[in-house]
């Protein structure tokens, strides 16, 4: 089957794409009645800088999963928007000019937390369902809202299954970081801090970077000079990708054991090759080999129609609109808070096993994984990167969380 590139891949849908209504062009505010027609829906995710491919895969994901409904939700169809999440100012304004010239009352938005915090806001001061992909804790924690879901489990569980997988498998004391500098890469380092100390294990050093940066040299020279038994990469997407291949090309993998505590999956594997990949461990959301029967047909599903492996990014597009549109279904209605109140504390099949978005805060319980990237040697595939070798539930309570909706 043909690749499809993100370049062919926004030519195509620009027009409307796979049976959807188009989106993208500049539309007239709703008329009276329009309550009676499509139902917009805004993916606003990045398309461009150093996360274009987690637009592109949640996009893709979002596309199979309305297939799936038909195209449709209570009769009527389902209107595809898609916008650039840039930065936190414009993806609100971009938010903001769906809402007020198409009506629009359900949103997806990411990957930047910065970004999904400032549209988590708009939301909930404009009555308007947001289902965010991001990892800062504040977003159902102390920024939590009644109009704001969050599929990914946050950082404070990432780290819990990542780290003490590392301590117990690879036998590390000694840790070093790289860290992007905005709040998802501060709350990575917060909660690997907290870990470490739990474990008795040493932070030995952490080197702050900008987002999409692409000249990592100097801060691998001073993770060499540490020697400390792990490198974690608490980046993500292109700058993991990046800091990755030059921290191999370094040699850095001769002196330290290597893990990205937080990664895409599949796209930044491909973007890597196995030569670079072999033996670093990785934490992850979500897996193509989950075995479960509805990963199973939805993993086929995307492989058929694009032609690789379902990304974690892709994942995320699938299933949260996948219950978005299942809650607005159930509620009979397109009234957000009547949307809300069936989303809340209901239990569905998912990709990962049994699911549920808890009342208290708005955060899905789901595990997050550990995987193990294999060497050439071991693979039964071409896109065969890795094995899953651990996964968790670590979620906060919720008197412990900040949350007050």
């Amino acid at each position: 089957m043909k690749r499809i590139t993100r370049r062919d891949f926004l030519k195509k849908t620009t027009a409307g794409g796979i049976g959807l209504v188009a989106g993208l062009g500049g539309v007239p505010r709703m008329v009276k009645g329009a309550e009676k027609g499509p139902i917009p829906i805004l993916n606003l995710m990045p398309f461009s800088g150093a996360y274009a491919d987690t637009g592109l895969d949640t996009s893709r994901g979002t596309r199979l999963a309305i297939e799936e409904f038909g195209g449709k939700v209570l009769g009527r169809e389902i209107k595809l928007i898609e916008r650039d999440a840039t930065n936190p100012s414009d993806s609100v304004r971009r938010a903001k000019e769906v809402v007020e010239k198409e009506g629009c009352k359900f949103i997806q938005v990411g990957t930047s937390s910065a970004v999904a915090l400032a549209v988590s806001e708009y939301g909930a001061k404009n009555g308007v369902l947001i289902a965010c992909h991001a990892g800062a804790d504040k977003l159902t924690g102390e920024a939590c809202n009644k109009f704001t879901f969050r599929w990914q489990v946050s950082t404070y569980g990432a780290i819990r299954e990542v780290v003490p997988q590392l301590i117990k498998e690879l036998k590390v004391n000694t840790f070093y970081t790289f860290t992007p500098e905005y709040v998802f890469g501060e709350d990575l380092l917060r909660n690997t801090k907290d870990v470490l100390k739990e474990h008795g294990k040493e932070l030995v050093g952490n080197s702050y970077h900008p987002l999409g940066e692409t000249e990592y040299s100097s801060i691998i020279t001073k993770a060499m000079a540490a020697k400390a038994d792990c490198v974690m990469f608490l980046n993500f997407g292109a700058d993991t990708v990046n800091a990755i291949k030059q921290a191999v090309n370094f040699g850095l993998k001769k002196v330290s054991k290597l893990c990205i505590a937080w990664s895409g999956g599949q796209t930044e594997f491909q973007a890597m090759g196995t030569k670079i990949l072999e033996d670093i461990w990785v934490g992850i959301q979500y897996y193509h080999t989950i075995d479960t029967p509805m990963n199973r047909r939805v993993v086929e599903a995307y492989r058929r129609r694009y032609g690789v492996m379902m990304p974690y990014t892709g994942a995320q597009g699938y299933q949260q609109i996948r219950v978005m549109l299942d809650a607005i279904k159930r509620a009979e209605s397109t009234d957000v808070m009547k949307v809300i109140a069936a989303w809340e504390d209901y239990e569905y099949e998912a990709l990962t096993g049994r699911e549920v978005y808890r009342k208290c805060d708005h955060q899905c319980i789901k595990p997050y994984y550990t995987v193990r990237c294999k060497t050439e040697a071991e693979k039964k595939a071409p896109d065969d990167f890795a094995e899953i070798v651990g996964s968790s539930k670590h979620i906060l309570p919720c008197d412990k969380t900040g949350c007050k909706m």
